[in-house]
């Protein structure tokens, strides 16, 4: 199947190595992709609460060839940063922490951080990957519904994961 690029949106980095023994819990998953053979690029969007990392796990990260693009370098330079960050004709799963959007847009999360993505820097970046590269795969993680009001994170995960799917089919060979 070949190389596979990770494009992570999340508030956190989730590079932890363990946490209280757990190697496999909510801070470490990207390290975990990190060490798989296919995993040949990491792209990660939306950084701007500290979470479980330490200041040694973003070096990891970034010895390893994170490409970091915070929310304010996104606020600042528009999604162009985070496009010109994928790979042209990539294979590119998507990992979506709901966390990665705003509060204000998503408050049904585990781990809320003011200064997230507004929905349309999230669907924007779905569609321009897609038409730069194949989005392979795609999970969306970490909504809390007893958190959400009126159903807002619901639909907005609903529409995150239509699009993704619709890309990821659109694009299937």
């Amino acid at each position: 199947n070949g190389p596979l690029t990770v494009l992570q949106i999340d508030a956190h980095i989730d590079w932890r190595d363990e946490v209280n023994g757990e190697r496999f819990g909510l801070s470490s998953p990207m390290r975990r992709a990190s060490e798989m053979e296919w995993v040949t690029g990491m792209v990660q969007v939306g950084a701007r609460a500290v979470g479980s990392a330490r200041m040694s796990d973003y070096e990891d990260a970034l010895n390893w060839g994170v490409k970091f693009i915070t929310t304010a370098q996104l606020h600042a330079q528009g999604i162009g940063a985070v496009l010109d960050a994928i790979p042209e004709g990539a294979r590119v799963f998507v990992n979506f922490d709901l966390d990665g959007l705003d509060p204000s847009v998503a408050p049904g999360v585990i781990g809320p951080a003011p200064g997230g993505l507004f929905m349309h820097q999230a669907l924007a970046i779905l569609n321009g990957v897609a038409a730069k590269a194949r989005i392979a795969g795609f999970c969306l993680v970490e909504f809390a519904p007893d958190l959400d009001r009126d159903g807002q994170s619901a639909q907005c995960a609903y529409r995150l994961c239509a699009l993704a799917a619709a890309l990821a089919a659109d694009g299937a060979p």
